[in-house]
């Protein structure tokens, strides 16, 4: 059947047949006009149904076309957007964790907000390899913008230590609220490890201290 066949075409071409087949028996013939109507009337019954089929066979594929290119556009617009802000988190990621070279030899660390576990990471990747460029023989981590230090938030400083202590650094932490000093002792957790100093100029001058400098003040 031609697929730009409509219905009214084919009901047209069957009504076509019985009347070219009926007008060739005669009117003497009413038995096989019966039967040529009971006929017709299958041959138009299967006809619709693989019609109407075929139509929906044609229609479907059309639709699933139609979904997989809005499917593939939605793709590419995520693509797009994931990028942007993958490129957007890294950008925030640098400016929230930056390390400032104060003096030779002795980098500072300020954090702002959160000290999760993913920035933890990031931090330790960025500082080893910042420690090593610059030769540094002391790390201040100044943590007097982090709101709140829990359980986890200690354990990821004391594996920062560690891991700048392995490449010949040390780490001093500053900037611990009372409020956080409270919360540490009382969830049991050990800075043993960790020099402490209350404030970034104690710090400093401590890492300079080890260094046969001082602060003089102008």
């Amino acid at each position: 059947m031609d697929e730009g066949m409509t219905f009214a075409d084919l009901r047209a071409f069957v009504q076509a047949l019985r009347g070219a087949v009926a007008e060739g028996l005669g009117q003497d013939q009413a038995e096989l006009c019966r039967r040529l109507d009971d006929w017709m009337f299958e041959l138009v019954l299967l006809a619709s149904m693989r019609f109407l089929a075929h139509r929906e066979e044609v229609l479907q594929a059309q639709a699933a076309k139609e979904e997989l290119r809005r499917v593939e556009s939605q793709l590419a617009e995520l693509e797009v957007a994931l990028d942007e802000k993958t490129k957007l988190l890294d950008m925030i990621r640098q400016a929230s964790t930056p390390i400032a070279p104060v003096v030779d030899g002795i980098l500072v660390v300020p954090l702002v907000g959160t000290f999760d576990s993913e920035r933890a990471a990031f931090l330790t990747e960025k500082l080893l390899q910042e420690v090593a460029r610059a030769r540094a023989q002391t790390v201040i981590l100044d943590i007097s913008g982090v709101p709140v230090v829990d359980t986890d938030a200690a354990q990821l400083i004391i594996r920062l230590s560690r891991s700048v202590r392995l490449i010949g650094s040390g780490l001093f932490l500053v900037g611990l609220s009372p409020i956080n000093a409270a919360t540490i002792v009382r969830l049991g957790i050990e800075l043993d490890t960790l020099e402490t100093f209350s404030t970034l100029r104690d710090g400093l001058a401590q890492a300079l201290k080890r260094q046969r400098r001082k602060i003089v003040s102008v």
